[in-house]
């Protein structure tokens, strides 16, 4: 089948015939068909029912009793938490949970349903799903609680993966709650909430002659689907085929050298890019003065599936001899942020896409790499290589990019926590040195009018309103953010009687604070605490912007692409520094996106993706799609909101290349893609990134005339 067919393909995952003989069907293990979790008719002391800012109450006659879950305005996520009294449901054996609910108020919602044990960590939610909800409406909703619709059918470990074949991500044996929550209500709201159950028994599979499981080329050996390649003569027809399409299929006519609107109203050319509020809506400008929305995709990079293979070896098919021509794709590489590899020191790596590359086309392989990569995102109606995409890349002058820094080894509030790590101390005197640093080698992308901004940093732990004042007086006596957060205290109180007093507290002396790791109640500490977080938010900002525009005063600052906290003083302090304020939204559509009130800036979402498991991944990412055609229609829905926010003035998807079956450094290993393994584009994908290429200028530009824009 053509690479670049428009026609239909159908959804095809095979098991091969030595595994599908190998499987069992769930009923041999005497595993019913589904198991209930919660059901008010089997009585009420099955849960311990916990209200979070909500009230809960049971409703129904004998027989027919549901929970009621009712809120009663602006919350950040109140709902409710059922949890198993003692001990756990056991899961294992099934790969679905449903839940009915009911909007039973007047308001449109967005639910979040979590399932899982989150004392475990950041990880132990195994299911989130996020919908919406209008009044009246009562739905039947449900996902996978495991990313694998099978099992090995005795213990068989395979690691460095986030979702492993044939296992479970972690222990459901051990998920003892569920949790329905309102995403950021404004209004009153009513929710009825019954049955939910897990569903869907697992198929078992022995382990036998399963390894090894990726073939030469980092794909998955054990499944077929369309458009899988099976030899070198693959790889090299497609790329003759996509060289014929790419001749046919050109940049859209109404893109201007930069990706700009040329047929759209000009502006002031100031040879860099720019923001500008046009018609009422928030656009970029490109350095010839055309407007410019930012349609974009990340990890542009001829190594996305660079893998691990330490420890690991027998799991491949083919892994060359490091004398041989491939032993150029071998790497080492020390340290990662999550998973198996982390704290294990060194290890091997081996890059499937360069190696996928090179036998596709030959010793200049980087060369058509490149070419061909530009020539698609023009093809693609795409005008943006986003975060942490290939430098020599970004820098031929072809295609509108994003420089990514980095800021290294800062010292961290102590006590602060997140998933890549603590929060910088921004009072410590060194760390305007650390961003400085780190800004020194990106003088040239500083004066390229090719680079549409700087993203500094990647998903602060900013976490809410306070938190990172309570960490301060959480950690040692010489962190310096304590001892600006004790003067600043001492010009307020003057006395520590006052400080007592007003926070109910019992400390001694000053020092007695200084030296104390012990946290006021939150209640009653509450608008210190969020002075100084306030005060932390703004010293980051307003320093990295600084540094930033010493070395590059025409370029923008994009921000640090937030992703956990949304909170009110984070927007401000953003918006207050940046040029264009960047948040990674991970959902099905952005038109709640917005800022706080009297706050007008423009946003950039730095990332999204939609995945399925029909094209031989392990896991879908982190917003699920039931196959291809869904991805594609999932995008075509989530950037149609995003051209309708008038703040929003791009959107990156993450990434450019599907991530390895066997996981990168931190083992992620999502369908994400707008290309596999071996570089051949997802023909749904590109037939609707494409569409949208050829539209969004005119879209956003009739949504600002003609009413179409929704105000979040």
């Amino acid at each position: 089948m053509s690479a670049f067919s428009l026609k239909a393909i159908p959804t095809l995952l095979v098991l091969t015939p030595s595994l599908a003989l190998a499987q069992t069907s769930p009923g041999l293990r005497g595993v019913p068909d589904s198991l209930l979790m919660f059901d008010l008719e089997q009585g009420e002391e099955q849960v311990e029912i916990i209200a979070h800012d909500s009230m809960t109450s049971v409703i129904g006659d004998e027989g027919s009793r549901q929970l009621l879950v009712e809120t009663k305005g602006p919350s950040g996520g109140p709902g409710v938490t059922l949890k198993k009294p003692t001990g756990s449901w056991d899961l294992d054996p099934y790969y679905h949970v449903k839940m009915d609910i009911t909007n039973a108020g007047e308001h449109p919602v967005k639910i979040v349903f979590k399932v899982g044990n989150p004392e475990d960590g950041m990880e132990a939610w195994q299911m989130e799903i996020r919908f919406p909800l209008k009044p009246g409406e009562t739905r039947t909703v449900a996902d996978d609680i495991a990313t694998t619709r099978w099992r090995f059918s005795e213990p068989f470990e395979l690691v460095g993966m986030r979702a492993a074949p044939g296992q479970a991500k972690t222990d459901l044996t051990a998920i003892d709650r569920v949790k329905v929550s309102i995403q950021r209500p404004t209004k009153p709201h009513k929710l009825i909430i019954d049955n939910i159950r897990a569903t869907n028994p697992v198929r078992w599979v022995s382990p036998e002659g399963y390894l090894p499981f990726v073939d030469r080329f980092g794909q998955y050996r054990h499944a077929d689907w369309p458009g899988k390649t099976y030899s070198v003569d693959d790889l090299r027809q497609q790329a003759e085929e996509e060289e014929r399409y790419l001749t046919d299929n050109p940049a859209p006519k109404n893109f201007s050298k930069f990706g700009g609107w040329k047929d759209g109203p000009k502006f002031e050319a100031t040879g860099f890019f720019r923001t500008q509020k046009h018609e009422g809506v928030w656009w970029l400008v490109d350095p010839e003065g055309y407007l410019f929305w930012s349609h974009g995709v990340g990890c542009v990079h001829p190594a996305t599936a660079k893998t691990g293979t330490t420890d690991r070896e027998s799991y491949f098919e083919w892994l060359p001899e490091k004398d041989s021509d491939f032993g150029k794709f071998y790497n080492t590489l020390d340290g990662a942020s999550h998973g198996y590899y982390k704290g294990r020191g060194e290890r091997e790596v081996y890059n499937f896409t360069a190696s996928n590359l090179y036998q596709k086309f030959g010793e200049n392989w980087y060369d058509e790499f490149s070419r061909v990569t530009h020539a698609r995102l023009r093809s693609w109606g795409m005008n943006t290589m986003a975060i942490a995409s290939d430098k020599k890349l970004c820098e031929q002058g072809l295609t509108p990019y994003t420089e990514t820094v980095w800021v290294k080894e800062t010292r961290k509030i102590e006590a602060s926590t997140g998933y890549w790590g603590g929060f910088h101390d921004v009072f410590d005197p060194d760390f305007r040195n650390k961003v400085r640093e780190a800004l020194a080698s990106r003088k040239r992308a500083g004066s390229d009018p090719w680079c549409l901004g700087f993203f500094i940093e990647n998903e602060l732990s900013w976490g809410t309103k306070g938190s990172l004042a309570t960490a301060t007086l959480e950690s040692p006596a010489d962190q310096p953010a304590k001892q600006v957060f004790l003067a600043d205290l001492k010009a307020k109180y003057d006395t520590i009687e006052s400080l007592n007093e007003s926070w109910e507290t019992e400390h001694a002396s000053w020092d007695a604070l200084l030296e104390s790791t012990e946290a006021p109640d939150s209640a009653k500490a509450e608008e210190d605490l969020n002075a100084f977080y306030e005060k932390i938010a703004i010293t980051y900002f307003s320093t990295v912007r600084e540094e930033m525009k010493a070395i590059a005063p025409n370029v923008m600052y994009l921000g640090c692409r937030l992703a956990w906290a949304m909170n009110d003083i984070v927007l401000s302090a953003a918006a207050e520094y940046t040029d264009v304020m960047s948040k990674n939204k991970y959902e099905y559509g952005v038109s709640d996106v917005g800022l706080p009130e009297g706050v007008d800036h423009p946003i950039l979402i730095g990332e999204f993706h939609f995945g399925a498991l029909d094209r031989g991944a392990m896991h879908v990412g982190i917003c699920d799609a039931t196959d291809q055609f869904h991805r594609a229609e999932l995008y075509t829905a989530y950037l149609e909101t995003a051209l309708r926010n008038p703040f929003i003035v791009g959107t990156h998807w993450f990434q450019y290349g599907d991530q390895p079956p066997t996981g990168r450094g931190d083992g992620e290993n999502y369908n994400v893609g707008l290309v596999d393994l071996c570089d051949r584009p997802f023909p749904e994908m590109i037939r609707t990134v494409s569409e949208m290429g050829r539209r969004f200028y005119d879209f956003r530009h009739d949504a600002a005339v003609n009413g179409g824009i929704v105000e979040p």
